[in-house]
C-alpha cells in the first residue's frame, strides 16, 4: 500500500500488525465514528460512505496507532446535560441533522442562525446520520440499532435492532435498501426502508487484499476483531458494495447479486471515507493513518476498474473526509490534524485553503451544492461554508460530539 502501509508490524508484538488496526475500546472507536458520518449524508449519490462518521475519531492530535488516550474497555465520553426535547414541527429542507455522540440525541440545527431546534432521542452513540425516502436513519454505534426519525412527523422514531456497532451508511434508491456497516461484527447489514426491518446479512471475509489479515490475538483488545467496516459506497449501476476496512486497511467489494465477496482493492491506513466518482471512473479514499510511516496526508484516487491507486492529493495531515460536487468540477477534503478544508478543481489543482482549526472530522456537501458542513467533535461545533467562495458563513456552537450530518432536502 506504499509508505503508508507496507509495514504494518508496529509496536509491542513483532507478529503484530500497526497499532491502528487494534479493536478498539469505546473512547477510541468514538473518534472513528465522526467520518463516516460526513459522508452519508445523501445516500443516492453515485457514493455514499460511511463514517469517522462518519464517526468517533481519536483526540484531534493523536494517531491511529498511537494508544495514548485511550481509556478504561467502560469508559465513555461525557454526556452533555441538555435532554432532547419532544420532537416537534416537520423537518423544514435545508435543515441539519447532526448526530450527538456524547448526547445519545439527533439535533435538529438551522444552519443560517446556529440555533438547535431540538434534540430527538436516537439510542446510544450515534455516530452516523443519512436522509433517504423521507426519513433520516442514525448509526447508534454504541447500542447496534438504527433509530430511523420520520421527517414529516420526527415524533414518529423507529428502532431497529442490526448487529453490534452500525457504522457505515449507505442508501440503494432503486432497491430500497440501507446497507449498514457492522465495525465489531466485520459485517454488512440490508435494511429493508420501507419494513423498517433486517432482512440479510453479509459477514465479510477475515482475510483482505492480498489475504492481508488482522493482528494475532495476542494484541487484540474487544470488541471487534477482523476486518472492521468503517465506509460504504454503492456503485453507480447499483451491483457493488466497496466497503473501506480497518484491521486489513482494504477495500472490500461485495457483489450485491450473489451477496458474495469479489477480489478486494488497496486502501488506506485508518480509512474514515469513501466515494465512487462523479464520473463513476475512480474511488475517492480518505484515511487518517497511523504513526510513523503510517502517516496519511494525501487523498488517495483508485481506479474503480482495477484499484490500482492512480493519484495522490496533498491535502494536510489526517485526511478525515472527501466530497464531490455531482458534475466533478470541484472536490473539497478536510485535513483533521492541521484544520484545515481544501478544495480541488476537476484535474486537482488546488483552489482555496480554509483554516478551521484541529479537530475537524466531518464533511458534507449539502443536497444543494451551496453549502459545505465541517463538524468538529471535539470542540463540538459545525462550520457552515459557501462552496464555491469557501467563505465561513456561520459556526454552530454548543453539539455534544457532533459526527454524522445530514441535510433535509
Amino acid at each position: 500500500m506504499g509508505r503508508d502501509d507496507a509495514n504494518l508490524a508496529d509496536g509491542g508484538c513483532s507478529e503484530c500488525m500497526a497499532c491502528g488496526d487494534r479493536a478498539l475500546t469505546r473512547r477510541a472507536f468514538a473518534s472513528l465514528a465522526g467520518l463516516a458520518a460526513g459522508s452519508v449524508l445523501l445516500g443516492v449519490l453515485p457514493g455514499c460512505a460511511g463514517s469517522d462518521a462518519g464517526q468517533t475519531a481519536p483526540a484531534a492530535n493523536e494517531s491511529e496507532g498511537s494508544n495514548s488516550g485511550e481509556g478504561g474497555k467502560d469508559e465513555m465520553p461525557p454526556t452533555s446535560e441538555s435532554a432532547p426535547a419532544a420532537p416537534s414541527a416537520a423537518l423544514s429542507p435545508g435543515l441539519l441533522c447532526v448526530a450527538e455522540y456524547a448526547n445519545n440525541t439527533l439535533a435538529v440545527v438551522d444552519p443560517a442562525t446556529g440555533e438547535i431546534l431540538q434534540r430527538i432521542a436516537a439510542g446510544q452513540n450515534p455516530a452516523t446520520a443519512l436522509v433517504a425516502d423521507g426519513w433520516v436513519y442514525v448509526g447508534s454505534s454504541g447500542g447496534g440499532e438504527v433509530t430511523a426519525v420520520n421527517i414529516a412527523d420526527p415524533s414518529q422514531v423507529t428502532s431497529i435492532t442490526v448487529g453490534k456497532q452500525p457504522l457505515g451508511l449507505c442508501y440503494d434508491g432503486a432497491q430500497g435498501i440501507l446497507y449498514v456497516g457492522d465495525y465489531f461484527a466485520s459485517s454488512i447489514h440490508l435494511v429493508a426502508t420501507q419494513l423498517k426491518s433486517l432482512v440479510k446479512t453479509v459477514k465479510l471475509s477475515a482475510s483482505g487484499y492480498h489475504n492481508r489479515t488482522d493482528p494475532p490475538d495476542c494484541c487484540r483488545i474487544d470488541p471487534g476483531t477482523g476486518r472492521r467496516t468503517v465506509a460504504l459506497a454503492l456503485a453507480p449501476e447499483g451491483d457493488l458494495l466497496y466497503c473501506a476496512n480497518y484491521g486489513t486497511f482494504d477495500v472490500a467489494r461485495v457483489d450485491l447479486a450473489t451477496g458474495e465477496e469479489i477480489e478486494a482493492f488497496d486502501g488506506v491506513v485508518g480509512p474514515r471515507q469513501i466515494l465512487v466518482s462523479a464520473d463513476g471512473a475512480q474511488l475517492l479514499l480518505a484515511g487518517v493513518g497511523g504513526e510513523g510511516e503510517q502517516q496519511v496526508s494525501d487523498l488517495y484516487v483508485l481506479d474503480r476498474s482495477s484499484g490500482k491507486r492512480v493519484q495522490e492529493v496533498p491535502v494536510g495531515q489526517s485526511v478525515a473526509g472527501v466530497a464531490q460536487a455531482s458534475d466533478g468540477s470541484a472536490v473539497w477534503a478536510i485535513a483533521r490534524d492541521d484544520g484545515e478544508l481544501v478544495a480541488f478543481d476537476a484535474d486537482w489543482n488546488e483552489t482555496g485553503r480554509l483554516p478551521l482549526g484541529v479537530g475537524i472530522d466531518t464533511l458534507v456537501l449539502a443536497s444543494d451544492e451551496k453549502t459545505l458542513l465541517v463538524g468538529n467533535s471535539i470542540g463540538g461545533q459545525v462550520h457552515v461554508i459557501d462552496a464555491a467562495t469557501m467563505a465561513l458563513m456561520n459556526t454552530i456552537e454548543g453539539l455534544a460530539s457532533p459526527k454524522g450530518i445530514a441535510v433535509i432536502a
